[in-house]
C-alpha cells in the first residue's frame, strides 16, 4: 500500500548517505521464494570460542558473506573485494577474515540472493531485503541477535540504531527476539518542507509566509500578477507531479497522510487516504486548479517534467526534501541565476503543529546465520564503520576509507557492515553554522570541511555552490530539518513488515483507484463528494479486509 515516495532519494550518495550500501538491497516486495529447511544448511565454525586479546579474536576468526559489488568502486595496487582497505583493517583491529563467497553487480542482486535463499546454504552474515528476512526467519536459518547485541553494540551503534525511534529495532524482532541489525536510513531526515521563490516575493512586496493563508495567499499572488514579468499569464503557484510525489507535504498541512498505516482514536491502524482531512486537502486542491494555480498538464507529467518547469522559471512554489538545494534547485539556478528559492517548514491549515509523514527508515538487515560461534562481530564491524565513516576528524583516514580526493573512488562502499545516522546532515549543517559564528573549524570533520569550503565559495561569488548553501547554512534547508526534530514534528507509517496477503492481492487495484479518484477531483472531472464513493467503494472492494489484516498482525507487535 506504500505509495509515492520522497523525492530526496535520488541526492542521497551526494551527501554521503546514500542508501545503496554495500549490498544494495532494497526493501521492496519481492516474489516469494521456496526455502529449504534449517536441516540443510548446516551450523559452520566461524572461528574460535570467542577467544579475545586486546580487543582482537585471538586466534582470529573467518566469516563468509556475499555482496554487491559497486561499479563505483575502483581497484588498484592488487586489491580485490576480498583484500582491501576495509578488510584488511576487520583483520588488523579486530582479528575478522572475511572471505566473500560471491559479489555481484548491484542490478543482479536480488536474484542471486533469491536464489542463495532458497538454496538454503548461506553465508555467516550479509544484508537482505524485507521480504527475504522474513523468509529466513521462518525458515529458522537465522541466528537470535539479542544477547550479542544487548552485550557487545557499543553505545554508538546503540544510539545510530535509536536516534530515528524504536522503530528499525522493532522491525527487526520476531517474537521478542532481535533477529537481524536493521541497516538503518535517514527517513526523517529527508521530511518534506516547501521551497519558494524569494525573488517572486519580493517583486510582488509579500512577505514570507508563517500561516497556510499566507501560502495559499502567495500561490494566488505567483499565478496572477505576473511575478515573472513577462506580461503572460504562464506561471503556476503549485507544482504537483502525477505521482503526487511532491505533493506529500501539502496534504501533511492538512494532517492528511497519503497511503500509510494511522493509529485512529481507539489506537488501532486504518489507512490514512480514506480519512476525512484527505477530503479536505483536495476540496482545496480542486479549488486551486480551478483557479489556474496548477499546471493543467499536470497529470501527464512526472518529477523531471515538473523539475524542468521549475528551471524555465513558471513555478513558484513546491513540496520537497532537504536535499532539492542540489537537485532540481541548482540546475534551475544554473539556467537563471536571478532566481532565489527559501525553504520553509509545513504550514498547518489550523492551530494543531502539521506533522511530516514517515515510512520505517530501514533500508535492509544485517542477519546472521544460526550456529554461527561469533555473531557479535557483526557488531564490532558496525562500530568501526560508525568511528570511520562518522565520527573520524582525520583527513588522512578520510582519505584511506571514505573518498578517495584524487579520483573521487567511493572506497566507503567496501565496508562489509554499514548503516545510516537518521540525521546525518542536520548534524552536519548545525557544526557548519557553529563554525562560521565562531571562526573555529576544530569540531569538523574532513566532509564537514568540504561543504564549509563549497560555501565559502559561494559567498565569495561561485554561484555553482548556491546549493550548498542552501541546504547547510544558516536558515537552510537543514535548518527546517532540525527544527521537525527538535519538535518531533513526524506522523509514522505504523505498519513496519512485508505486505500482508490482502495487500498484495488488492494493493494494486486499489491504488489505481486511489489515484484516478484524486486526480479526476483535482481537474474538477468529479465533484469533491465523489471522495465519499471512493472511500465506500475502498473497503468494499479489499479495504475492510486488508486493515482487519494489519490489525491482526498490529496485535502481534504489542
Amino acid at each position: 500500500m506504500k505509495k509515492a515516495g520522497l523525492t530526496s532519494v535520488a541526492l542521497l550518495s551526494a551527501l554521503s548517505i546514500a542508501i545503496a550500501g554495500c549490498s544494495g538491497s532494497g526493501d521492496k516486495e519481492q516474489p516469494q521464494q521456496s526455502v529449504k529447511p534449517q536441516e540443510s544448511a548446516k551450523p559452520q565454525d566461524s572461528g574460535s570460542a570467542n577467544g579475545m586479546k586486546d580487543g582482537k579474536y585471538d586466534p582470529p576468526i573467518t566469516l563468509t558473506t556475499v555482496r554487491a559489488q559497486q561499479p563505483t568502486v575502483k581497484f588498484a595496487n592488487g586489491d580485490s573485494i576480498e583484500n582491501n582497505v576495509w578488510t584488511r583493517a576487520y583483520e588488523k583491529e579486530y582479528g575478522i577474515k572475511l572471505k566473500t563467497l560471491w559479489a555481484v553487480d548491484p542490478t543482479q542482486l536480488e536474484q542471486k540472493m533469491n536464489l542463495t535463499i532458497a538454496s538454503g546454504d548461506i553465508p555467516d552474515f550479509f544484508q537482505v531485503n524485507a521480504t527475504q528476512f522474513k523468509q529466513l526467519a521462518e525458515a529458522d536459518l537465522l541466528a537470535d541477535m539479542t544477547e550479542a547485541y544487548n552485550k557487545h553494540a557499543s553505545e554508538g551503534v546503540k544510539k545510530l540504531m535509536t536516534e530515528g525511534g524504536d522503530m528499525a529495532l522493532k522491525s527487526a524482532t520476531i517474537n521478542g527476539k532481535l533477529m537481524a541489525i536493521p541497516f538503518t536510513s535517514p527517513t526523517k531526515e529527508g521530511s518534506q518542507m516547501v521551497y519558494i521563490r524569494t525573488d517572486w516575493l519580493k517583486k510582488l512586496n509579500l512577505p514570507e509566509p508563517k500561516t497556510m493563508d499566507d501560502l495559499l495567499a502567495i500561490s494566488e499572488a505567483f499565478t496572477t500578477k505576473d511575478p515573472d514579468g513577462n506580461g503572460k499569464n504562464d506561471t503556476y503557484g503549485l507544482a504537483i507531479d502525477k505521482d503526487f510525489g511532491i505533493l506529500i507535504g501539502f496534504l501533511n498541512s492538512y494532517h492528511a497522510y497519503w497511503g500509510i498505516n494511522v493509529k485512529d482514536a481507539s489506537g488501532n491502524l486504518t489507512y490514512s487516504t480514506i480519512q476525512p482531512e484527505m477530503k479536505n486537502a483536495f476540496k482545496k486542491l480542486q479549488e486551486m486548479f480551478k483557479a489556474g494555480q496548477i499546471d493543467p498538464e499536470f497529470g501527464a507529467k512526472n518529477m523531471t517534467k515538473v523539475y524542468e518547469s521549475i528551471a524555465n522559471g513558471k513555478i513558484g512554489m513546491f513540496y520537497n526534501g532537504p536535499y532539492a538545494g542540489l537537485y532540481p534547485l541548482q540546475a534551475a539556478k544554473d539556467k537563471d541565476p536571478s532566481m532565489e528559492w527559501k525553504a520553509f517548514p509545513l504550514m498547518s491549515v489550523d492551530g494543531k503543529p502539521a506533522k511530516s509523514q514517515v515510512e520505517l527508515g530501514v533500508g535492509g538487515y544485517w542477519v546472521v546465520k544460526k550456529g554461527v560461534k561469533n555473531p557479535e562481530a557483526v557488531l564490532k564491524m558496525m562500530d568501526f564503520w560508525l568511528k570511520t565513516f562518522y565520527d573520524n576528524k582525520s583527513d588522512d583516514i578520510y582519505k584511506e576509507f571514505n573518498t578517495s580526493p584524487v579520483d573521487s573512488n567511493q572506497v566507503w562502499l567496501l565496508n562489509a557492515v554499514s548503516a545510516y545516522k537518521s540525521f546525518k546532515n542536520v548534524d552536519e549543517s548545525l557544526r557548519i553554522i557553529e563554525a562560521f559564528d565562531t571562526k573555529d573549524m576544530s569540531k569538523l570533520t574532513p566532509e564537514d570541511k568540504g561543504v564549509y569550503e563549497k560555501i565559502q565559495k559561494f559567498q565569495t561569488g561561485d554561484l555553482s555552490n548556491w546549493g550548498w548553501n542552501l541546504i547547510f547554512n544558516k536558515g537552510g534547508s537543514m535548518s527546517v530539518a532540525d527544527q521537525y526534530r527538535k519538535n518531533d514534528l513526524y506522523i509514522n507509517n505504523e505498519f513496519i513488515t512485508t505486505p500482508l496477503p490482502s495487500m498484495i492481492e488488492k494493493g494494486v487495484a486499489l491504488g489505481k483507484m486511489e489515484f484516478e479518484t484524486m486526480t479526476k477531483i483535482i481537474l474538477g472531472q468529479s465533484s469533491i463528494d465523489e471522495f465519499d464513493k471512493y472511500v465506500e467503494q475502498w473497503k468494499k472492494q479489499g479495504g475492510d479486509e486488508i486493515i482487519k489484516d494489519i490489525n491482526e498482525w498490529y496485535k502481534t507487535t504489542k
